[in-house]
């Protein structure tokens, strides 16, 4: 059996563009605001605007981690003056006003599903249901069903961890099925490595992540970032109910399982494989997972819980018990039962003599509180952005060049723009620049705001031409077996299926009565 490294291979040199970032970030922010202030903004927003060149600059090129300029950002916003005075009460610090985003209920919705998740990754739940649900009867039984099959594993845990977790997890042993195929076409074998199929089938283990995490509100910071807007007085003041946004998130994310599978068939010409050899890899790997521990146990029921309750409200009141919904949307809250989810699995012991429990003290510096920070700081600015005005002054500028009012073409720009932003820089980034831009438009021009934003935060979550757009897009890259430009065409085809998809579903979705607010 071929040696697999559980770790990705970095990728090689690339052109400095974090050096050069790292001066024109700062030099465009100070050029702006030493132009005095803009036509049509007020002098809050024209510093903001300042900011948010420095911010895009950086996430661009990322001289420093995302988080980090996103922090950055929210401080600078103080320091400049770009905090609106007539926001602030009489006495109150602007600082106040900055920071209460990073209060947001939803910011401990997205913590709560990272402890469920490191608990998965501790004890090797999310790997026994990958290695399960690949050695399932059929899922080898032909090259497309092994395509299904690894497609399936990634985007079954992407709906409740994150893309880049799920990509990860997948990922050795997608190059394990490989070398298998490889080594058992003999000499040509090392062809086979960097052959079509091989490619197919290292990106169906990125792609996919991106596809299963649009089915759950959790299963991407993008869909987080999304509902703490939403939360927002300036948006809709009103919590995502996690049941309706599945009912049309389940369906996107298998329609665009679907359009992915058959693009990557297409782009992916197959000889004879060894298949047998393949089904006889998955089983060993399966078999050296051992019996369920303690700790799987405990993770898998805690998991269970939690989603029950966040999908019985949604549940209840389909059902007619309006009560019972009432009271569960009342007093368990789905922040309040993510919350709850890391307290029960550090009680829940997996040996009592040793106090080893499900979770361990240095579980918690595992946490990535990068993420929250930039979700955080990425609410902060985007709350500015609407309270100073400068979004108005943008959804101006986009209406004259769009020509159209109809709610369904501002969607399809939209979504087109969620995606190539996502190209170039981190899909909660684009989620954050974007959406309050979205709903901007969306009110200036006259139309409901929810199909617009529900597309953007939908499309945000692809991105799939280059090896930058996303963690995941980098592991698979990072194997050395797949050329830049075969990875550029198969991923511009993704996104355009992508457009397709997000639009034909919504549309759809919406003219059913969808709404992704309870009491809808």
């Amino acid at each position: 059996m071929p040696a697999i490294s559980s770790e990705p291979p970095e990728i090689g040199p690339r052109f400095p563009w974090d050096r050069i970032g790292l001066i024109a970030g700062p030099l465009a922010m100070i050029a702006w605001l030493a132009l005095g202030n803009s036509p049509g903004l007020s002098a809050e927003a024209h510093r903001l605007c300042g900011v948010l060149l420095l911010v895009i600059i950086w996430w661009l090129t990322e001289p420093v981690p995302i988080p980090v300029t996103g922090l950055l950002g929210v401080a600078l916003a103080v320091v400049v003056g770009a905090v609106p005075r007539s926001e602030t009460a009489p006495g109150t610090e602007p600082v106040r006003l900055v920071l209460a985003p990073f209060g947001n209920p939803t910011l401990f919705f997205l913590l709560g599903g990272m402890f469920l998740a490191r608990a998965m990754s501790r004890h090797g739940l999310d790997r026994r249901i990958a290695l399960n649900l690949l050695s399932a009867r059929g899922a080898v039984h032909s090259p497309l069903a092994l395509l299904s099959a690894v497609g399936l594993a990634v985007g079954l845990l992407s709906m409740w961890i994150s893309n880049t977790a799920a990509t990860a997890m997948i990922y050795p042993v997608t190059l394990g099925i490989i070398s298998v195929l490889a080594t058992s076409q003999g000499p040509a074998g090392e062809g086979f490595s960097k052959s079509g199929y091989a490619t197919a089938l290292l990106l169906m283990t990125a792609y996919a992540s991106s596809v299963g995490g649009i089915a759950t509100p959790i299963g991407t910071t993008t869909n987080v970032v999304a509902m703490g807007y939403f939360r927002q007085e300036e948006f809709f003041g009103r919590s995502v109910d996690f049941g309706r946004w599945t009912l049309v998130g389940l369906p996107m994310a298998a329609a665009l399982g679907c359009a992915l599978l058959i693009w990557m068939r297409m782009i992916a010409p197959v000889g004879r494989l060894d298949l047998a050899a393949v089904r006889k890899y998955l089983a060993h790997e399966r078999t050296q997972l051992g019996r369920w521990s303690p700790g799987e146990w405990n993770t898998l029921v805690v998991f269970l819980v939690v989603v029950t309750l966040w999908v019985a409200p949604s549940v209840l009141s389909l059902v007619g018990a309006h009560g019972a919904s009432e009271w569960l949307h009342w007093h368990l809250p789905e922040e309040i039962v993510a919350l709850m989810a890391p307290v029960i699995l550090y009680l829940l012991p997996i040996d009592r003599r040793r106090r080893e429990f499900t979770l361990l003290p240095e579980d918690f510096s595992q946490i990535d509180w990068g993420t929250l920070m930039l979700f955080g700081s990425g609410l902060a600015l985007g709350d500015l952005m609407v309270r100073s005005g400068l979004v108005n002054h943008f959804a101006d500028g986009v209406l004259a060049r769009l020509g159209s009012v109809d709610v369904w073409s501002i969607t399809a720009a939209a979504i087109v723009g969620g995606i190539v932003l996502s190209e170039f820089t981190s899909n909660a980034a684009a989620a954050t620049a974007l959406i309050p831009v979205v709903l901007a438009v969306s009110r200036q021009a006259g139309v409901d705001p929810v199909p617009p934003l529900m597309g953007v935060t939908f499309a945000a979550s692809f991105g799939s031409a280059l090896p930058v757009s996303t963690p995941p897009n980098a592991i698979v890259y990072g194997s050395g077996l797949i050329p830049s430009r075969r990875m550029i065409a198969a991923g511009a085809g993704f996104d355009l299926a992508c457009c397709v998809v997000i639009w034909l579903v919504l549309r759809a979705a919406f003219a059913l009565g969808w709404s992704p607010f309870s009491g809808s």
